[in-house]
């Protein structure tokens, strides 16, 4: 496996196991994801239908068949938030430092702003530094600290939100201040 290529492509719901199993294995971390395991098998299938049917961007880094890694944008419902999306990413600790995560961050959010998203927003843990500078290396600008947000057992951890703007608004945004 560790000498495939990589493709990066559109998830459909035909992934939505592997999307599931890949999900949990971050997520049992307990370093990355704001939750302790994958939802159900119902809820991921949920998620990713109605997601999908909703036209938001979700990208799969494939190697030799398995999904490894996957990073999504998630439109605002409210119609006063629909420009705006809530990222997700995630992927195999064995493919971690490879540019896997770098290159499908870079696709999926010239894929939302293709589809006219203008704020991509995020949250990550304050400990987490090598994503922090990443996604500052993509435009994503630290916007506060949510202290003590999340706890694992006896551990509170905080929470860094960052967003980046479209092109189009940070001109907007840098004129207004």
């Amino acid at each position: 496996m560790a000498g495939g290529d990589i493709l990066v492509r559109s998830i459909s719901i035909d992934d939505a196991v592997d999307f599931n199993r890949l999900v949990g294995v971050v997520a049992r971390e307990r370093r990355y994801l704001r939750f302790l395991d994958a939802p159900s098998m119902d809820r991921t299938v949920d998620f990713l239908r109605e997601s999908l049917a909703a036209g938001n961007p979700h990208l799969g880094a494939v190697v030799d068949g398995e999904l490894i890694g996957w990073c999504d944008v998630c439109r605002h419902s409210f119609e006063i938030e629909a420009h705006v999306g809530t990222l997700g990413i995630g992927l195999l600790p064995e493919f971690r430092g490879k540019g896997i995560g770098k290159a499908l961050l870079d696709m999926t959010v010239a894929a939302a702003e293709r589809l006219d998203f203008q704020r991509i927003e995020l949250t990550v843990f304050s400990d987490n530094r090598r994503a922090i500078a990443l996604y500052e290396t993509r435009g994503f600008v630290r916007e506060g600290v949510m202290r003590a947000a999340a706890r694992f057992g006896n551990e509170y951890r905080d929470v860094v939100v960052m967003a980046r703007l479209a092109p189009s608004l940070q001109s907007e945004a840098a004129l207004a201040n």
